[in-house]
Parts: structure tokens; C-alpha cells; sequence
């Protein structure tokens, strides 16, 4: 067998492959899209249906009768994710530019802590952020989600604003501070603007992470009906007898349509910071 041959073999395989695990992967969001479309009055057959016997948008219209404060768990979840978002911003970009373009005694290690910062998964640090939540009185507040939230999605932001920051030539900054400009100033009027890709992609990364974490944040965190996520009022629609299953389906599909659509839409820059490397000088 030739050598191109057995490449495209090989191309050929890989690519089946990756068909089968996208389709693997995708398989209970597709079974999720059928039950939120398929009239709830319906039985179920065994097996389960490819696709549906009859279609109706019902279900979502009636997720929302089921649970009236449907619209104020969304707007708590975007409160959420928008102050998780503007706050990661308003670290992350002037700690970026201390770590990209200062040299100072603890930058390396820093930079290696922002990286290992990422291991923490939330629940193994419920307890001491209820605790340091408590001591400053923020228990059932907005800002007690927004804060801890933030403590997961400041160091990947960190590391992709340090990423994107390094890819902007010295020399434009250097003429700026020759010609008076101040750090501060060179940050806002010349380095952000120029990084503008990159702070769209950081918002977007830290609202999806931050929307996808209210769910263990809220749990301790929240106590008032009022200022539930839409992730912890999905649990309305689950009673001591039974499940709605086909109007939870559709609270969920809204629930999770818009982070998704804004992952796809600024993908391509989140892939560009984490590929293009921090640690380089």
C-alpha cells in the first residue's frame, strides 16, 4: 500500500471516528430537543423514537405556566453571569498586562499559579467561601455569587489576556511612553483597543463558566426564592409524584440556548488565546 494511501486511510478513520463521538456526545441533547417537542400527553413508546410522532411548541409555552418566576430565574442567571464577566474584565486585563510586559521577582511563579488556579473545581471550595461569605454579611446577596464565581473564571482570563497581550510588538508602547503616555494610559487608549478580540472572548468564557457554576454557587450561597438561578428553578418542576418531563426539557433548552450560541459565535478567539502560549518571553 502507498504511503498516500495509508494517509488517507488514515485521515478517513480519524474522521469517522470523530463523527461517532460527536454523535455519542450530542445523543442526549438530541433526546433532550425531541421530549421538549413532543406533546407531553403522548406515551412512550419503547424504544424511544428517533423522532417524533407529532411536533408542538407547547411545552414551552406551558414551562413558563408551571412556573411563573421562570423569567426572574433567567434574569438572576444573566445578573449572574454579566457581573461574573465584568469583574473577571476588571482583573484579568491589568493583571494580563503586569504579567505580559513587567519583569519583577515573583512574575514566573505567578504566572505558573495562574495555570495550577484552574485545577479547583467549585465544590472544593464551598465551604471556605460560605464562611469568608458569611463574615462579610453577603449570604443571599447577587454580589456573593458574582464574587465567588469570579474566583474560577479570573485565572483562565488572566492566562488569555496574558496570551494575547504578548502577541502586541513592544514598540508601539515603547513610542507611546516616550511620547509621555503613562501606563495606565498605554493600557486603555493603545493595548486594550488592539486586544479588543480578545476581551470579547474572555466576557463570553467568564458569563458561560460563570452561568454554568450558579447551580453549586447558589446552593449555599442563595436562600430566597427571589434570587434563584434559572439552574436551581428547574427543580420547580419536579414533584413527590412525578416529573414534567417535557416542559423541564424545554426550560432547559432555553436555558442553555444562549451561552451556547455565544460560545459558537466567539470560539475562534478562545481557541487563539489558549493555543498561542503565556509563558513565553
Amino acid at each position: 500500500m502507498k504511503m498516500s494511501t495509508k494517509k488517507r486511510v488514515k485521515k478517513v478513520t480519524y474522521q469517522i471516528l470523530a463523527l461517532l463521538l460527536i454523535a455519542f456526545l450530542f445523543l442526549p441533547i438530541y433526546q433532550m430537543l425531541i421530549t421538549a417537542l413532543r406533546p407531553a400527553d403522548l406515551p412512550w413508546p419503547s424504544p424511544a423514537p428517533l423522532l417524533p410522532e407529532k411536533v408542538t411548541l407547547s411545552n414551552f409555552f406551558q414551562a413558563f405556566r408551571l412556573v411563573p418566576r421562570l423569567p426572574r430565574y433567567l434574569l438572576n442567571s444573566f445578573i449572574y453571569g454579566i457581573g461574573v464577566s465584568f469583574l473577571s474584565l476588571l482583573i484579568a486585563i491589568p493583571a494580563g498586562y503586569s504579567l505580559a510586559r513587567f519583569r519583577y521577582i515573583l512574575r514566573k511563579p505567578l504566572m505558573i499559579f495562574v495555570i495550577y488556579a484552574n485545577m479547583f473545581a467549585p465544590i472544593m471550595l464551598l465551604v471556605p467561601i460560605y464562611v469568608i461569605m458569611k463574615s462579610l454579611g453577603l449570604i443571599d446577596t447577587y454580589l456573593s455569587v458574582i464574587l465567588a464565581g469570579s474566583i474560577f473564571t479570573i485565572p483562565l482570563s488572566t492566562w488569555l489576556m496574558v496570551s494575547y497581550m504578548q502577541t502586541i510588538p513592544r514598540d508601539i508602547e515603547e513610542a507611546a511612553l516616550i511620547d509621555g503616555c503613562s501606563n495606565y494610559s498605554v493600557l486603555t487608549k493603545i493595548v486594550m483597543p488592539l486586544i479588543s478580540p480578545a476581551i470579547v472572548a474572555v466576557f463570553i468564557y467568564a458569563f458561560i463558566t460563570g452561568w454554568s457554576q450558579q447551580f453549586i454557587l447558589a446552593l449555599v450561597l442563595i436562600k430566597t426564592d427571589q434570587l434563584m438561578p434559572i439552574t436551581q428553578g428547574l427543580y420547580q418542576f419536579f414533584s413527590r409524584s412525578s416529573v414534567r418531563w417535557n416542559e423541564l426539557m424545554a426550560a432547559i433548552l432555553i436555558s442553555t440556548l444562549i451561552p451556547v450560541f455565544l460560545f459558537l459565535a466567539v470560539q475562534r478567539y478562545i481557541i487563539k488565546g489558549l493555543t498561542s502560549g503565556s509563558l513565553k518571553e
